[in-house]
Parts: structure tokens; C-alpha cells; sequence
């Protein structure tokens, strides 16, 4: 299952966005250098799915029970689907998808000039784990991934101690 670029010529070219910044004298100078939203949105999803290897390895984290904290983490649509953007857009194909989902074709901008609103809109559909189908954009993705991980955080932190 292919839920990100078609072809190997769109992840290299984000390698080439990132290596202008990488390279620039003054990679300050311009933002984004070349990096576009989509890049910034990968990125985003790699790092929110990896956040699980960091909280499950950091010894100071304090999980009373690495088990249930897995699963919980395992159970939640949202990172699942985050994992499966980051492992497709590190391998090219997903053979096993943890949900069924990805990026639509369809994408869309927002234009507010009043409020100097313009946002790139990426859509994302996914089955949850129980067969319910969601569309989301993709902003309301992720800040339900990163409040996901602040429950999981407040629940699971130090409990060793407790």
C-alpha cells in the first residue's frame, strides 16, 4: 500500500529542499529554503510516531507497566496512522499497514486575507480499528495525536514511584 509520494524522484527531491538548508551559509535567512508544507506535514508525522520509541526507552519516563502503555499506544488510530505515513514515506510501499488509510488526492487551501490566513489543506482518510471510516484534515490529525500523548504522558509518567 502506497499512502505517500508515487515515486522515489519526490522523496529525493525533499532530501534536496532539506540539504539547501543543511547546506545554506545563513540557513536562517529564508524559513522554509525550498521546504514545502507537505515536507513540514511528513516530518510532523514521523515525529509524532516516534515520540512512542522515546517515551517507551527513556528509563527517566517511569512507567509502572511498559505493557499497558504499549498497548494503549498501539490502540490509538490516530498514531497508528501516523506510523503508517512515517513507514511509507520510509519505505516507498506499505506491505502491512497498522490501519487502512493515507493521504486523499484531494487537497485544498484556505484564504482568509483579513486575517493573513493561507493554509494548505491535506486530507486524510483512515478506518479506526473498530471499521468506522473518518476523513480529517490534517492539522486535526496530528493535534489529536499530540493530545493523545499528553493523556498518555499525565497517565503513565512516574508511576514506578507511585
Amino acid at each position: 500500500m502506497n499512502i505517500v509520494e508515487q515515486y522515489f524522484q519526490q522523496h529525493l527531491a525533499r532530501i534536496d529542499r532539506l540539504m539547501t538548508i543543511i547546506e545554506a551559509n545563513n540557513p536562517y535567512e529564508s524559513s522554509l529554503n525550498g521546504l514545502s508544507f507537505y515536507d513540514i506535514v511528513i516530518f510532523a508525522c514521523q515525529s509524532m510516531w516516534h515520540l512512542k520509541d522515546w517515551i517507551l526507552n527513556d528509563k527517566n519516563f517511569g512507567a509502572a507497566d511498559i505493557d499497558a502503555l504499549t498497548r494503549e499506544i498501539h490502540a490509538e488510530p490516530c498514531l497508528l496512522l501516523c506510523s503508517d505515513i512515517a513507514n511509507g514515506s520510509k519505505h516507498f510501499l506499505l506491505k502491512h499497514p497498522k490501519i487502512a488509510g493515507g493521504f486523499k488526492q484531494r487537497k485544498g487551501f484556505m484564504l482568509d486575507s483579513r486575517k493573513s490566513v493561507l493554509q494548505e489543506l491535506y486530507y486524510i482518510f483512515y478506518t479506526d480499528l473498530e471499521g468506522n471510516s473518518h476523513q480529517v484534515e490534517i492539522r486535526h490529525l496530528l493535534r489529536k495525536c499530540r493530545d493523545f500523548w499528553n493523556k498518555i504522558i499525565d497517565k503513565h509518567q512516574m508511576t514506578i514511584i507511585y
